[in-house]
């Protein structure tokens, strides 16, 4: 299988499925000419009529999407490989491997990438052991998961820009095994132990049964919305009102047209600003522009939510680690006197780095101080480099880029 693999240039999990990483996007309604994808297979698909009624005869009539199809990216602004291109390997791959390694005939035996249309993949999210069936209906120019805010409940996510994971039903069938995962704590998470094949609504995650659903909003809404009232003290058809009535899967509504989902952003400057201080300085560019927003209050949840969290985290785990040998990978709770392995004589490293617990800290100081957050913040921030120079020291020399001493 490694060698096929190798020959089909794919790339396999720890589970021993090829999966395709990509961040969660919602969509109810969708275009023809949106998805790259012909009215009649379409039509074959089960796509006959329009959100109007209207039979599907042009590639600009709005449909509403089924709750377990799904559109996946095929972006040529992306650093990433479009998905088309990597599930298209993966079906030559799993075909090669049904006929060379099992001796059965091929499943797939695709002509080219638009044949992955109305084929079934698994749709998982991290930290859960619980797939989705959905099935492929086309591609879209965004480097996006464009799904069903059901189908994105259904794999326990909130849709605020997630990232989770497909791969194809044969290759799941076929090349997953319990016996590749890890007898350790946790070692289930991102595993599809199960897998739902059949969507009921009432089941998945109950943030989605706050969407709205209906095709305009009331002049009310607008006149609460200036008089500060709260979101339920205006009555909109949501999805819980239609929950286990023939109403749950279709009929739902969308406010603002628009007239092609490819016109917009195709990929998130979050995936194309190379480091992490890019992806700050952009979010507290933003921050600055839009009147609407505090950038110290940016800055603020930032560092709390995100920063110190992780720089608290990985030191606590870096005092208590373990320690791996490089050659055999036999795990240490403390190394051995004789500072090599006592299996193969081989290195014993770390197994969490000083640089995994250090990447934030300056970052975060940083931020503190030019955007003058609370002093008790300030204060937290400074105990927390206390403690990592307790561990690792003061550095006596500090290297800096170029760019630092550029105005």
């Amino acid at each position: 299988k490694g060698i096929l693999r190798a020959k089909h240039k794919v790339h396999v999990n720890k589970d021993g499925t090829i999966r395709y990483d990509i961040s969660e996007a919602v969509l109810t309604h969708f275009k023809p000419k949106e998805i790259f994808v012909s009215i009649q297979k379409l039509r074959e698909m089960g796509y006959e009529m329009d959100v109007y009624g209207k039979p599907l005869v042009n590639d600009n009539q709005v449909l509403e999407l089924k709750a377990q199809d799904i559109v996946l990216p095929s972006c040529p602004a992306s650093p990433d490989e479009p998905a088309d291109e990597v599930l298209f390997r993966t079906t030559k791959f799993i075909d090669e491997l049904l006929v060379t390694f099992y001796g059965l005939k091929p499943f797939y035996d695709l002509q080219n990438k638009e044949c992955l249309i109305g084929h079934y993949v698994v749709g998982l999210a991290p930290h859960t052991s619980a797939g989705i069936l959905g099935r492929i209906i086309g591609f879209s120019k965004t480097q996006g998961f464009l799904a069903h805010p059901l189908f994105h409940a259904a794999m326990r996510r909130d849709v605020d820009g997630d990232e989770s994971c497909v791969f194809l039903l044969m290759d799941a069938f076929l090349n997953f095994s319990r016996k590749y995962l890890p007898a350790s704590r946790g070692s289930t998470m991102d595993a599809p132990l199960v897998l739902t094949y059949f969507l009921n609504p009432a089941e998945v995650d109950d943030m989605a049964f706050n969407v709205d659903i209906v095709w305009n909003y009331p002049l009310a809404l607008y006149e609460a919305a200036m008089n500060f009232k709260m979101p339920w003290d205006i009555k909109l058809k949501l999805v819980n009102d239609v929950l286990e009535t023939p109403l749950q899967y279709e009929g739902y509504g969308f406010t603002h047209d628009t007239d092609n989902i490819n016109s917009g952003v195709l990929c998130s400057a979050y995936k194309l600003l190379p480091t992490m201080q890019d992806k700050l300085d952009g979010q507290m560019e933003l921050a600055g522009i839009i009147r609407a927003v505090d950038q110290t209050d940016v800055a603020r949840l930032v560092i709390e939510k995100h920063f110190i969290k992780d720089t608290k985290g990985n030191l606590r785990k870096f005092s208590s680690q373990q320690f791996r040998c490089v050659n055999c990978n036999d795990k240490y709770r403390r190394p051995p006197l004789s500072g090599i392995c006592l299996s193969c004589g081989g290195k014993i490293i770390f197994t969490i780095s000083q640089g995994s617990v250090a990447k934030y800290l300056d970052l975060s100081l940083n931020l503190a101080e030019e955007y003058n957050v609370s002093t008790y913040l300030k204060q937290s921030l400074e105990l927390t480099k206390r403690r990592f120079e307790d561990v690792f020291g003061k550095e006596k020399e500090k290297q800096e880029a170029l760019g630092r001493w550029v105005a």
